[in-house]
Formats: structure tokens, sequence, C-alpha cells
């Protein structure tokens, strides 16, 4: 008989992604040990084992103390909030901003090959300098009639009071108002011409403002500050990132640009495990890239439908239904990175001064009860206990055991 010693501890227990109920893998894994189990009881009569070797059998001591019960899921670190930078035009990328790098708002992140549309704007606004000069001209002309026709008129209004007086005759003043009246009428073309040259400019100045805005469209700016995160594209299992030198169709998402201020973690829970879990449960969060970093967290959400759990290997589903968790990052890091994988510890209960035992210490006997087998002075006892709640590790139990007793971790008739 081995010996041990166990002072009060407080423990987390957890479940991993892929486990089911305590008690159901229990009861799968004790099925092919009934028979013998039975055989052991019969013979013995009294669930004594004092006659089986069991030096060779890992024990393990009952424990008092404060258990959390969790479920364990792995997930991944995503911002609340994020602005998606598309493609603007079909041209080929020649910059970007550094992925990782904190942008301001105005901050340049993207940059297309735009020399056709350099050269464009360059000629547009040649052409805007002619169609300018033209209407400079047509005023400067506009200006010199117009003084022509003042002066003709002013030569035309003083004749006909000195008509009247006799100091000169009609037919001047008739020859002074001809000639006014048709350097008027020649007016109304200058004024034509200063219309056509305005008109020539406006459209000068569209299609600068067109070849312009194309060039400018080249350049892609970041609407708000942010963490620069470059995005990627093809199937899942040979996406690839964005790069220079490669050439997006329009509308094309090329970068994002996460608010880390809001972060949350998308994770997802086992069927088995539903009933267990609830809006408002709280979360201890790790990082695989920051080891012994804790973070709060609390789920926000549940999805109400199940899917199918896909296989991050074969990429196919594996029969197994789960549903879809968001979890509600509490607290502020620079260390919160999204896409960093995490590690979610969901409180499902808490047991203040209780006894537990390994999982592995726990057994069906041949009516699917549940026992521990208890290593004492008087040989190897089959002790009935009852499973208050458990996970792949540990098993809350109440029944006929006490604090250090040895319990066996393999039923004694495998050795």
């Amino acid at each position: 008989m081995t010996t041990s010693t166990n002072e009060a501890s407080k423990m987390t227990i957890g479940k991993t992604a892929d486990g089911l109920l305590g008690a159901q893998k229990l009861k799968r894994g004790i099925t092919l040990a009934l028979p013998l189990i039975a055989l052991f009881l019969f013979l013995s009569g009294m669930g004594s084992f004092d006659s089986v070797p069991t030096q060779n059998i890992p024990t393990a001591p009952v424990k008092r103390g404060d258990v959390k019960v969790t479920i364990t899921e792995a997930g991944e670190l995503r911002a609340e909030h994020q602005a998606t930078i598309q493609a603007t035009t079909d041209k080929q990328i020649t910059w970007m901003a550094p992925e990782g790098e904190w942008v301001k708002k105005g901050d340049p992140l993207i940059k297309f090959e735009s020399s056709k549309y350099v050269i464009q704007r360059d000629s547009a606004t040649s052409a805007l300098a002619v169609t300018e000069a033209e209407l400079s001209a047509a005023l400067s002309d506009l200006q010199g009639r117009k003084s022509a026709e003042r002066n003709a008129y002013l030569d035309y209004e003083a004749l006909p009071e000195l008509a009247e007086k006799g100091f000169i005759n009609h037919t001047e003043v008739e020859t002074a108002r001809l000639t006014y009246e048709e350097v008027k009428s020649g007016t109304r073309s200058y004024e034509a011409a200063v219309t056509a040259a305005r008109a020539n400019v406006r459209r000068a100045e569209q299609e600068l403002a067109d070849r312009q805005r194309k060039l400018d469209a080249g350049v892609l700016f970041a609407p708000r500050g942010g963490l620069v995160v470059y995005a990627t594209f093809g199937n899942e299992d040979s996406g690839r990132k964005i790069t220079v030198g490669m050439t997006p169709f329009e509308g094309m998402d090329l970068m994002y640009l996460p608010d880390v201020s809001s972060m949350r973690v998308d994770t997802e829970i086992s069927e088995f495990d539903l009933s267990k879990v609830s809006v408002g449960s709280p979360v201890r969060l790790t990082l695989d890239a920051y080891p012994g970093a804790e973070f709060r967290g609390e789920v926000r959400l549940i999805s109400t439908l199940a899917r199918q759990k896909i296989s991050k290997i074969t990429r196919r589903p594996t029969g197994i239904k789960v549903f879809d968790v968001i979890i509600q990052v509490l607290d502020q890091d620079d260390r919160l990175k999204p896409g960093l994988t995490t590690t979610a510890d969901i409180l499902v209960s808490e047991h203040s001064n209780v006894l537990s035992v390994p999982i592995a210490g726990v057994f069906l006997d041949d009516l699917d009860d549940t026992v521990v087998f208890v290593d004492g002075e008087a040989g190897v006892l089959s002790v009935p206990v009852e499973v208050v709640a458990s996970s792949e590790r540990v098993a809350i139990v109440n029944g006929g055991v006490k604090e250090d007793d040895l319990v066996l971790l393999a039923p004694p008739q495998t050795l």
C-alpha cells in the first residue's frame, strides 16, 4: 500500500475542445471493463480486491478544496469594429503601409500604379491653361470693344442738338448713329466669344478634375486610426496575403484597420456543453503568444443554431455539432492583437470545500453506478460515490471517501 498527504487546495478543472460530458465519457470508458469488474465483485462477494496486486497501479489522493469547473475551448482574437479598405481601381499595387504599423486618420495606406493618370492629368492641366488664356484674350477683346462702343455713343450723343442749332447737317448725325449701331452690334459677337471661352474653361476644369480624381484614387488613405492588417485572398487552405506587385480587382478587400480598443474572442462549444454556458458567464483568457498572461472575458453571445464542426486538418465536417460563441474581452492591453490564438476557460460552476478525485479514478460497476477503488489497509475496496460535477480531468464526489484516501487510477484487474 502507498501513502500520500495533501493540503486543502484550489483547483480549476477544464474540458478540452473536443471532449464530451465527463459522465458520458466515464460510461464509455468503463463499458469495456464491466465484465471483469463484475467477475471480481462476484468472486470477492464484498467488493474487496485485497488479493490483487496493486503496487504497480498509479494512485492519487482524494483532495478537499475549492474547485472551479470550466469548459476550455480554443478561439481567435478579433476586433469588435474595423474599417475595411477596398480596391478603388484595378491597377497594380506599388506600395503598402507595413503590416502591424499604427496609422492615423488621413495617413496613406496603399498606392497604385498611376503613370497613365499622371500623363492624362498633365495633359488636362495644359488644356485648361490654353482655354484660360483664350478666355483672357476674349475678355480683353470684349473690354476694348465696349470701350469703342462707348466712344461711338458719345460721338453720336451730342450731334442731334448741334444739328437743331444748325451747326451740322442731319447727314452727319445719321452717319454717327449708324456707326454707333454697327459698333454696338459687333459687341454682341465679342460677348458670345467670351461666353464660349468660359464654357471651354469649365469643360477643361471638369476634365482636369476627372483626371485628378482618377489619380487620387491611386492612393488610399486611412479613414480612421488603427492597426494595419493585410487581407488574404484565395481559399482557406492556400490563402495568401495581399502584397505589393499584385493587381487586385475593383472592390476587393485589401486591408483592415481594426479598433483594438474593443476586442472579442470567436470560439465554439459542443452541443453537450450548451446547457452549461450562458450569456454573462465569466471567462479566463490566455494567449499562446504570451504564456502566463491572463485576461478577463465574458460570454456575450451564443448562436441559436448548431452547425457541423469542421476538422482543422481535413477541412471537412466531423459529425459533431457545435454552437458559435462570442466572448467579450473586458481588459485592454497592447498584447491583444487580432488573429492571435486564444484559450478560453469558460466558468461553469464553483464549488467550495469539496472532495475531488482525478476523473481517471472514477468507474462504473455492473449496475452502472459510479465507484472508486480505494487502496486501504484492508486492501482495495470498491466504494460507491456520487459525481456532483466533472470534467475530463477531475470529478467532484460525495460518498464513502474522505480526504487523503488513495484511489486507483486504473481498475485493479488491468494488471
